[in-house]
């Protein structure tokens, strides 16, 4: 993250200790940390620039569902976290009634916490570009070719309908990012955006994971769980590869999408949502449809508003304006500065990119890092292209594997790339600073304690 770009948090709690261990995981995540520990406090401390509060329900003798209800009353639109740790069902109703983001029980799990503030800030950063009018290709948001520009003009007059959009275009793409479009940009941004996979989930897992269940609904199920529909009351479900949900769960959801009710396994109860379906494909589903593989009803369903994102191919324009916007965050995030030569232009201009936007962060991504030289040069680049082509040789099980262009498996790849690029990161630091850790916090900014932490986590060793 970006210095520019650098998000704040308020934490409140009425536990020093998880007030002073929150605050230190996010700061070395990037963030900037308002600490509170009643609603005095809060109240002092939610300033404009607050981006995403969390806060425990208990705070002393000050009540945090009441101080959820000023906080929506003062800002709608501000993601709030309720923590707890005594937890019911409704308690967890009347926060999510009250427009809270995300319901956490304690004890946090360190995972859970991290991508639930992931999630909620990656809206507010996708707010935040759409008021600086990205769509027309002046904001964050890099949008140089005319059909990208004229894409995202179409995708906002989508934004105010209910109707369920797909957006079709290969992997890698950047279909997310308009889904995420079409929900900011319309009347359900202050509602939860909730994202699936639907090639991630077998069938065995597919119903819970969009319906939920109740308790004693299986063995293992000890407590009733909310499924993606049920979470996404009131604002958008957007739906990835949906060419790869089975048949039987396409049938379940049609009667969804028809009248919005459902029922949780384990019970025969209706649940009724309000919902917004954003469906995503690599696939063609009407060829699927033909064989068999897609109901047809589902598809006419689905299929009245159609969003397709060219690949890289098509919009060529596009690469030199990606790559500088890739390399200029890249390097502020490590604190250096890095340009391409005019060789690396015509050379990036001219590579292909099966993996779409993917592929060319990636790419961008190992030259800011493994470029010896201020100046990123043609050699540069065919040596980060050939530690590719020599990767993808590798079994699939080495962590040294980054694979670009298989949106399948992008979650593993992502995982596996970051601890890869922390650990070359932290051992070059290291290096330079002759394996000071003092040193080397004070030179890459963070704190000589999470740096320690990290080191132990990552198992660096001399």
């Amino acid at each position: 993250m970006s210095m520019q770009e650098k998000m704040k948090i308020l934490v409140a709690d009425d536990e020093s200790e998880i007030r002073l261990t929150l605050e230190e995981i996010f700061a070395e995540d990037g963030y900037d940390v308002v600490c509170a520990s009643d609603e005095k406090e809060i109240l002092a401390g939610l300033t404009s620039d607050i981006d995403m509060a969390i806060i425990d329900i208990k705070l002393g003798s000050d009540n945090g569902i009441g101080v959820l209800k000023k906080i929506k009353a003062a800002n709608p639109s501000l993601p709030v976290v309720m923590i707890t740790g005594f937890g019911t069902v409704a308690l967890a109703k009347e926060a999510f009634k009250l427009g809270a983001h995300d319901f956490l029980e304690k004890p946090l799990r360190l995972l859970q916490v991290r991508t639930c503030v992931r999630n909620a800030l990656e809206g507010v950063q996708l707010r935040k570009k759409l008021n600086q009018k990205a769509v027309t290709g002046n904001g964050d948001l890099v949008l140089s070719s005319h059909a990208m520009k004229q894409l995202y003009i179409q995708a906002s007059k989508l934004s105010y309908i209910k109707e369920t959009v797909v957006i079709t275009g290969p992997s890698g793409s950047g279909k997310d990012l308009l889904a995420r479009h079409l929900h900011y940009n319309g009347p359900r941004s202050n509602g939860p955006f909730i994202a699936t996979n639907a090639a991630s989930m077998p069938l065995t897992l597919a119903e819970d994971e969009l319906f939920g269940h109740e308790k004693g609904a299986f063995t293992g199920a000890d407590k009733k769980r909310e499924g993606c529909f049920e979470r996404a009351h009131g604002g958008t479900l957007f739906i990835d590869e949906i060419a790869d949900m089975d048949i039987q769960i396409q049938a379940k959801m049609l009667r969804v999408l028809e009248n919005g009710i459902f029922s949780r396994l384990g019970s025969t109860a209706n649940v009724k949502v309000d919902v917004r379906i954003v469906c995503a494909t690599h696939k063609n589903i009407e060829l699927l449809v033909k064989e068999g593989k897609f109901r047809h009803d589902l598809w006419y369903r689905i299929s009245a508003f159609v969003l397709k994102v060219p690949g890289l191919a098509q919009r060529r324009e596009d690469i030199i304006p990606l790559a500088e916007h890739f390399l200029m965050q890249i390097c502020k995030e490590l604190g250096m500065t890095k340009k391409f030569s005019r060789g690396a232009r015509d050379l990036l201009q001219e590579i292909e990119y099966p993996g779409n936007v993917r592929e060319l962060k990636n790419l961008i991504t190992r030259l800011a890092v493994y470029a010896d030289q201020d100046e990123i040069t043609c050699d540069d680049i065919d040596a980060q292209r050939e530690k590719r082509m020599e990767s993808s040789n590798h079994n699939g099980d080495d962590e040294s594997v980054v694979m670009y262009s298989d949106g399948n498996n992008a979650m593993m790849d992502f995982k596996i790339a970051r601890i890869q690029f922390e650990k070359e990161f932290l051992r070059n630091a290291l290096e330079k600073n002759t394996w000071n850790i003092t040193a080397t916090a004070r030179a890459i900014g963070m704190a000589q304690s999470n740096l320690s932490r990290k080191l132990k986590e990552l198992e660096i060793e001399k």
